[in-house]
């Protein structure tokens, strides 16, 4: 009786164990740990300074093999604890063999970057191993691999499958003779650690009947077989929170180290979210063996902001990854959040490299309530674009937050990125490139008078070949320069060259990766040119803004070459910069630095088409300090330049703003390069070109261009920017007499009130007055116009500064006060979509187009599908 009730305990809990050994949070699954010094001397044991764990020694009968100091050596290193102090060099062949239960494994490995033995130079340490039947390194070099790493770990995750009783490590240095870069043979391989983890079968590699989403078509499905794939860690990251070392990732003990999420977020960071007290007090937040319970308690989200705020955003990540592999993503999440109670109350997109990879995900629905951690997989494929290379790719991942959830935002805790192996079984890339030309330095061991003889005639070839390298790059320059020439010239020829020392030029295939193949989720503006996208340069470190001229049409070539020909030249706190340009196959593509905060237009607070508010209004402040910013950008480029150059098309949407609302003239595509002032004459002769509602009526009547007609642009903008009213709706001569009669506060945007004193209202209405007088002569120049900006900042923060808001004017009080247009005209108010004008424009084929009565307010602005700088609908560039 005794022994069947034993019996039935034990078949109790082996039945547990096996029915659930995922949520199982015991070491049960953890019959492996080994930690394997590389170097230690002969079966002996070393504990780490910093995490305490008990090293031993490589040199062990029952897994090294007998010839191990044959073909090795093991050798010491300037580092601060185990396991790179010690590490082993071998120049043949090294197996080792584990005898091991079947099951996953992760296997990690351990380097010194800056590893020094003999006259080998870290760069010249290859280490290739294959784990069973997978190749995990090829000629691996952990210098060029270290990206300024003190050391590096690699962890890997292999099957062992059940008619397998072992695990064999082969490490191979690389192969002996000549390399490719000329230097004799005798480069080792070297590794200094082995650690061995036993995992719970199922956490990563499912069984093939078990389908994961597949993130490129999500309709499909994408399998994978456990006992043909092996996966490495790309990545694994503590969303929102702080590292996790490997200490404390208590699930079952399997040392994984969870990283900080800061370095791959771009744009909107977003807000960390601390755990809710109701997630500490919930009996549901033990966690799972996916990830830490601390993993599931933080998470980052977009913030407290308004539904339209966040509705118009994304949360982004961006990873560099190799090409040419399929990718498993498990993204972690736990509803935190105690103002979400229930189903379609949060509710997002998740989008991976670019594709809408789920549609409405409800973290409460997927994990069955508050504070219950959930994962959820998907296999990206990356494609490859240069097998012989180690370049990386951008793979992305963005959250949306989508209606109708009354929490409009979005939520992650954790996110774990893992290459899968190809159907070749391999895991393996190239090196990066070693960048250095110093042969002197490679290994100089004596050597027999043949191997003499036989480096004489390497150094001899070396030559020779880099002598012809040197050739086919200075004719690949040649010819380079030629096309470029060519495609530049045959458009203007008579336009003096491009001053493209200052701006970098881009391949098409740079560009595609910076906006994921031009995702028409990154897009951020549009106009008659084409559309403007957002992307990441330099391997995820800078946002861009790039504008990529419509492929199918056949204008704004000659303003594509204007912008780059004037901003590669021009360097100015309050213009915008330009990075770059593409020219390849027929694009003409700009490449900008990035204005998170978008146009002025954005946010004055008139409406859009729509009807809907237009992202954060202004104050006073903010307004006037953005026209004195924008002033300083037009001031520069009238006097601060070798030659006077016109901007030609100032106006609210070309004024960009950064984080910091620094604003930025933008859009030179329309410049032109003003009169030399030895030339006694004040103007240029050109074809009217502009933006409806801004053009000088001046320049429209004469086709004479100058300076003056800047500043008439810039008087528009700065009454749009006080009564908050599209230019084309301004009806400036009804401005102009509420200006002169006194009462321009009638027109003045209401939330504005108690914002202007009456002497910074009266000071503002004048210089706008006067930079729209029709004779250009009695308009002040862009000095000027700073000069009184800046004094009316003194004056407005003077009064600020003294508290008395008896100062400020209320614009809300309106009294019956009528302004009258110019000679008596009556006009219309404000709010009717039909307004008098006598602004001129210019059609898509640059003809003038007047108008001197009544225009409608659809379609105001001149259609652009000529002018390459034109902007529409532009939230960021």
């Amino acid at each position: 009786m005794h022994n069947c009730i034993k019996l039935l305990i034990l078949i109790i809990v082996w039945s547990c164990i096996t029915s659930d050994a995922f949520n199982d949070t015991s070491d049960a699954f953890n019959d492996t740990s080994l930690l394997i010094n590389c170097g230690l001397p002969v079966s002996t044991q070393s504990k780490s300074i910093s995490d305490g764990r008990v090293w031993q020694s490589d040199d062990d009968p029952d897994f090294a093999p007998s010839y191990l100091n044959t073909v090795s050596t093991s050798f010491s290193e300037n580092a601060d604890d185990l396991p790179y102090k010690v590490g082993r060099v071998f120049w043949s062949d090294i197996t080792y063999t584990f005898t091991l239960t079947p099951g996953p494994k992760f296997i990690r490995l351990y380097f010194f970057p800056n590893v020094s033995f003999n006259n080998t130079l870290p760069h010249q340490f290859l280490t290739s191993l294959v784990a069973n039947s997978f190749t995990l390194l090829d000629k691996f070099n952990p210098f060029l691999n270290s990206q300024g790493k003190p050391f590096i770990i690699l962890e890997f995750l292999i099957f062992i499958q059940n008619d397998e009783d072992n695990l064999n490590l082969i490490f191979s240095p690389e192969s002996p003779g000549i390399l490719s870069n000329g230097s004799p043979d005798g480069l080792h391989g070297y590794v200094n650690g082995i650690e061995i983890e036993s995992i719970p079968d199922g956490l990563y590699l499912n069984d093939s009947n078990l389908i994961y989403t597949d993130a490129n078509d999500p309709e499909m499905g994408y399998t994978f077989d456990k006992d043909l794939t092996a996966l490495q860690t790309a990545y694994r990251l503590n969303v929102g929170g702080e590292i996790v070392d490997e200490r404390n990732d208590n699930p079952g003990g399997m040392k994984r180290k969870w990283d900080a999420d800061e370095d791959y977020v771009v744009g909107e960071r977003g807000i960390k979210l601390e755990p809710d007290p109701k997630w500490v007090s919930s009996k549901n937040n033990s966690g799972t063996n996916a990830a830490p319970k601390i993993v599931y308690g933080t998470a980052r989200s977009m913030g407290d902001n308004s539904a339209e705020i966040n509705l118009k955003r994304d949360l982004t990540w961006v990873f560099q990854v190799d090409p040419g592999f399929d990718y498993l993503v498990r993204l972690h999440f736990c509803e935190l959040d105690a103002n979400v109670t229930g189903i379609d109350e949060r509710v997002m997109n998740l989008y991976i490299d670019g594709n809408l990879a789920e549609e409405d995900l409800d973290i409460w629905y997927e994990a069955g309530g508050f504070g219950i951690p959930v994962y959820k997989d998907y296999v990206i494929t990356v494609p490859a674009h240069n097998p012989t290379t180690a370049s990386k790719a951008a793979l992305s991942l963005a959250l949306r937050p989508l209606r109708p959830g009354r929490v409009i935002d979005v939520s992650l805790s954790g996110l774990e990125i893992l290459k899968v192996s190809d159907t070749a079984r391999n895991l393996a890339v190239p090196n990066p490139p070693y960048n250095s030309t110093d042969t002197t330095s490679l290994n100089q061991t004596p050597i027999s008078a043949k191997s003499s003889i036989r480096k004489t005639l390497i150094i001899i070839g070396s030559v020779i070949t880099g002598l012809l390298l040197v050739s086919v790059i200075i004719l690949a320059l040649f010819r380079s320069r030629l096309q470029y020439k060519k495609l530049f010239t045959s458009a203007n020829s008579s336009r003096p060259s491009l001053q493209t020392d200052l701006c970098r030029r881009f391949s098409l295939s740079q560009i595609r990766v910076a906006t994921h193949d031009f995702d028409q989720n990154l897009i951020i503006g549009r106009g008659g040119f084409g559309k403007v996208y957002k992307g990441c340069i330099d391997g995820g470190a800078t946002d861009v803004a790039v504008k990529r001229l419509n492929s199918t049409s056949k204008q704004g070539e000659q303003e594509f070459l204007t912008e780059i020909e004037m901003l590669s030249r021009l360097r100015h706190r309050h213009l915008v910069s330009l990075i770059g340009y593409c020219d390849e196959k027929g694009e003409m593509i700009l490449i900008y630095e990035y204005m998170p905060r978008g146009t002025l237009r954005d946010h004055l607070s008139y409406r859009d088409t729509k009807g809907t508010s237009n992202n954060q209004v202004l104050s006073w402040n903010q307004r006037l300090m953005i026209c004195l910013g924008s002033a300083r950008g037009l001031e520069y480029l009238h006097g601060g330049t070798k030659q006077l150059i016109i901007h030609r098309d100032v106006k609210s949407t070309n004024i960009l703003l950064d984080d910091k609302w620094t604003a930025k003239v933008s859009d030179f595509g329309l410049s032109k390069v003003g009169p030399a002032s030895d030339t006694g004459v004040g103007h240029v002769s050109t074809i009217v070109k502009g933006s409806f509602g801004y053009l000088d009526p001046e320049y429209y009547q004469r086709g004479q261009l100058t300076e003056k007609s800047d500043v008439y642009s810039f008087g528009v903008m700065l009454f749009e920017v006080l009564c908050a009213r599209p230019a084309v709706e301004l009806n400036l001569p009804k401005v102009r007499a509420c200006y002169t009669k006194g009462i321009l506060y009638t027109v003045v945007d209401p939330t504005l009130t108690g914002q202007i004193t009456s002497e910074c209202l009266s000071k503002f209405g004048e210089i706008a007055e006067l930079c729209i007088r029709a004779n250009r002569d009695e308009r002040p120049s862009m000095r000027d116009v700073v000069l009184s900006l800046e004094f009316m900042l003194t004056l407005q923060q003077t009064a600020e500064n003294t508290g008395d808001i008896s100062l400020m004017v209320d614009f809300t009080i309106r009294n019956n006060a009528t302004c009258g247009g110019e000679n008596g005209a009556s006009t219309i108010s404000f709010g009717e979509n039909v307004c008098e004008s006598r602004a001129v424009g210019v059609d898509t084929q640059g003809s003038i187009m007047v108008s001197n009565t009544a225009v409608t307010n659809s379609h105001m602005e001149v259609k652009s599908g000529s002018v390459f700088s034109e902007i529409f609908d532009l939230r960021a560039r």
